[in-house]
This record gives structure tokens, sequence and C-alpha cells, in this order.
């Protein structure tokens, strides 16, 4: 397990950012819906750690579970960026922590893992990138977007479950097939000389 390091201010400005993109891709006409865009934040954190790993990958569905033991090293230390992140925003993440981290059926996100994807990564990896993170970094900007995403929805939902929802979220994202990564293409030469 790689050592737990307090995330630097690159991370807490692409964490906040992060935020304003999952608020802004998320909404519809009724809102924003809280455990979507708290498992939005979690589910992309467990992503970016997923990419990182380096695992064989090929021929393996989008969405299909993949269990490795990096996920289950490197997957504990988003739940301490997320409590720190929690700590950060003013919750006791000690109080949150339900005892059982099953999501109730009313509490579900309305995407799957690869609609989460589909809809938010490539905002979010430029989020990361202009803040110049790896991808371990990324994840951890991830992690305090969604305590940030917790705190801002206690008036419509328990902290508690919001605690639950990303506890899920970071395991989803951290042993699921993501997407294909589309990068756009490096600019092309000009096939003329001066």
């Amino acid at each position: 397990m790689t050592e737990w390091k307090a995330p630097a201010k690159a991370q807490v400005a692409a964490a906040a950012k992060m935020v304003e993109a999952i608020v802004r891709l998320l909404r519809n006409e009724k809102g924003v819906h809280a455990e979507t865009a708290i498992a939005a934040a979690a589910r992309l954190g467990g992503t970016f750690l997923f990419r990182s790993f380096g695992l064989p990958t090929a021929g393996i569905e989008p969405g299909a579970p993949v269990l490795s033991d990096r996920a289950n090293e490197e997957g504990p230390a988003l739940m301490q960026t997320f409590a720190y992140g929690l700590a950060a925003e003013g919750l006791d993440p000690r109080a949150l922590q339900p005892d059982d981290l099953n999501v109730l059926e009313q509490n579900r996100p309305l995407l799957t893992v690869v609609q989460t994807q589909e809809k938010l990564e490539v905002e979010v990896r430029a989020i990361a990138a202009a803040q110049k993170l790896d991808a371990q970094q990324a994840a951890h900007a991830c992690a305090l977007a969604a305590a940030r995403l917790v705190k801002m929805t206690v008036q419509v939902l328990d902290p508690r479950v919001g605690f639950a929802v990303a506890a899920y979220g970071f395991v989803e994202g951290t042993k699921t097939m993501p997407m294909s990564l589309v990068l756009a293409d490096p600019p092309k030469k000009p096939w003329y000389r001066f």
C-alpha cells in the first residue's frame, strides 16, 4: 500500500473545479440528484486509480468487474482522502460512517459507472491535466470533490447516506473496467515546410 499524503494545493483546486463540472454536467430541469453527483466524483476517483494500475485488460468489456490486489491495496487511501475532505468541510467522518455500507434502492445513483464516465470523465480529466495532476493525484482530488458534494447536499441527503454512496462509488470505480479513453489526436505537422 502506498503511503497516504495530505492533498496538495493543486488537488484542492482541481477538486473545486471538479465539483463545479459535475454539478453543471448532471443538472437537469429538476436540479442535481445528490446521490448521482456524489457517486460520480467517487467513481471517477476509482476510475483514475484503476487506470493508474496498468492492468492487462484486453478483451474485457467496459462495465465488467475486474478484481485486483492493487485495488485492495490502494483503494483505502481514497477513503482516507475522502475522510480528510469531510473533516475540512466541517463533518466528522467517524460520526458519518454507517454500520452498514449498503446503499438502499432509493439512494442509488441514476447512472451506471460507464454512463458516469461517458458523461463526465473527459472534462474531469481535463481539469486534472490543467492542474498537472497524474492519475493517482487526480483520483484523490476526486475524493475531495466527493466530500465537498456530501457537504453541499446535507439539506437533501443524510450525510451518512452520502458517505455510503461515496464509499461504494470508490469500490465501483477501482473494480470496474472503464470505457476506452478517447484522447485528442496530437496536431499533425503540415506536409509543407518553409
